[in-house]
């Protein structure tokens, strides 16, 4: 059995993100093991945020970045701008690369491209069984742990997505500012339906059909529902698709305890880092991975700090929007037209990523249908209790 200092059980987003930021440090001296079934050498799916400023770590390999978005709603389309923002597009197989380069410079780092089967805290650390090995690390940083989704006093939906990046042979869209939201698409009864359009050139563009619903498609669907999005709204006859990319992510408020045991920390979506209103996790990803490092080089344990009240109130927020969509209180894309034509941009950017005071929560919970968000906010209560 060999040993290690860090176990990444899974090697995407969460894993690949605290292993870079370990090896910008002393940690880098530590040995580390990154284990993932999977090699990481497709681009597999793509990340869009919005972010202040262009100090990312990453931001060498941001395919993309702009300071306006389209968005077009219920009676509402305008052309955004995003203040102190950009919003970024990064592909998936040059966030890999990139990080994969910089590792393999170290030498305390290896990767193993093996299944994790089995994690479990011990008293000597954090053991790990593959489906070829077996590990003990000092931690072991687990984002392969699957959620449940089916805890009956939780609130469960399923962010999933089709995208097409498409060419045309005329210029067909505009470089200088992508369509984040376009609900300009049939709405279904239950759930939230819309598409993205994120331009590469005049000629070319990733095309991205997104649901927000309880239960997944089938493949033909998604393929139909683009090109009826291609053809009718963005009013292009002949294209041809380069890449396909397809996705699923939770949106729950299923608890996700960080803890399991003193030497295994969850971390990713099984950590709770997918914000369960939007099903956004890059920025996310990066703040709490961040704080494990230096909690790791302050405080020794990496297990990252309690709610506050505070925080536990956004969860709350998060808790009644998916309340809200769940029991079709209040239609989804007039909720988020209301949100996006009544607050200004910086200020809705700030408090999906929870960077604001409870007055500025307050204040952009009062654009939202009040009677609606009400009774969801006591029915997820209840469901607490």
């Amino acid at each position: 059995m060999q040993r290690f200092d860090y176990i990444m059980a899974g090697g995407g987003l969460s894993g690949l993100s605290l292993a870079y930021y370990m090896n910008q440090t002393i940690l880098r001296e530590k040995s580390i093991l990154i284990l993932d079934q999977d090699p990481k050498t497709r681009n597999d799916r793509t990340w869009s945020f919005w972010e202040k400023g262009e100090e990312n770590a990453f931001e060498s390999i941001v395919h993309r970045k702009w300071q306006q978005v389209y968005f077009h709603g219920t009676n509402f389309s305008n052309k955004l701008n995003l203040g102190p923002y950009f919003y970024k597009w990064m592909r998936g197989i040059d966030f890999y690369n990139f990080v994969k380069a910089d590792l393999a410079k170290n030498p305390n780092i290896t990767f193993r491209q093996e299944k994790v089967e089995r994690i479990k805290d011990t008293p000597d650390g954090g053991f790990v069984i593959t489906d070829q090995n077996q590990y003990l690390g000092q931690y072991v940083f687990d984002s392969v742990y699957a959620l449940k989704l089916n805890l009956p006093k939780q609130h469960n939906m399923l962010q999933h997505f089709k995208g097409w990046e498409i060419s045309t042979p005329t210029p067909a869209f505009d470089v200088n500012c992508p369509i984040m939201m376009d609900y300009r698409v049939p709405q279904r009864g239950l759930g939230v339906y819309f598409c993205y359009v994120l331009p590469e050139s005049p000629t070319r563009a990733m095309v991205e059909y997104t649901v927000f619903s309880d239960q997944l498609w089938p493949q033909d669907q998604y393929d139909a529902e683009l090109t009826k999005y291609i053809s009718e709204t963005l009013h292009i006859a002949e294209f041809s698709i380069q890449q396909v990319e397809y996705g699923v992510i939770p949106m729950t408020d299923e608890p996700t305890p960080e803890r399991d045991g003193k030497h295994v920390m969850r971390i990713g979506t099984a950590g709770g880092y997918v914000k369960a209103s939007s099903g956004y996790a890059f920025q996310r990803t990066q703040r709490f991975t961040q704080q494990i490092v230096k909690n790791l080089l302050t405080a020794g344990p990496p297990f990252l700090a309690k709610k506050s009240a505070m925080k536990k109130f956004k969860s709350l927020l998060d808790s009644t929007l998916l309340n809200v969509l769940l029991k079709s209180r209040y239609s989804g894309k007039d909720v988020f037209t209301a949100l996006y034509a009544k607050n200004p941009t910086p200020r809705l950017f700030a408090f999906l990523d929870e960077d604001t005071s409870l007055w500025q929560d307050l204040q952009t919970m009062s654009t939202v249908p009040l009677w609606a968000f009400t009774k969801g906010m006591f029915d997820a209560l209840k469901r607490l209790i």
